[in-house]
């Protein structure tokens, strides 16, 4: 999955509900509630929830960060190489990894649940 077609669809604000639902559910799973006020508008405020959410986990449990990141399938070699080369503070940056990385999910999920894809 390349980054322009991720970029493309954030865009676009396709799969918000999705990308949303996979937050939550991912976030869950390390005990951290996702509680985003809904209807989430656009991937602007899914980024920014996300960042003080990051911030505060980091701060707090930086286990459990790393934990999501596992989890998600985001290696740290990939956050530490952007990083370099990135304008963003360590949460912001992080949360727009994390973002993209479960919308990556959700469409792969959404390709691969079209019969026309098999």
């Amino acid at each position: 999955m390349d980054l322009e077609k991720i970029n493309d669809t954030i865009m676009a604000n396709e799969f918000l509900i999705e990308t949303t639902f996979q937050l939550e559910k991912d976030f869950l799973n390390i005990g951290v509630n996702f509680d985003i006020k809904k209807p989430v508008q656009d991937y602007k405020q899914l980024f920014s929830f996300a960042s003080t959410l990051v911030n505060t986990l980091n701060e707090q449990d930086p286990k459990r960060v790393l934990n999501l990141l596992y989890r998600i399938d985001l290696p740290e070699e990939k956050v530490q190489s952007e990083m370099q080369i990135s304008a963003l503070t360590f949460s912001e940056l992080l949360a727009e990894l994390i973002v993209k990385r479960e919308l990556q999910k959700v469409i792969m999920k959404n390709y691969y649940s079209n019969p026309e894809n098999q």
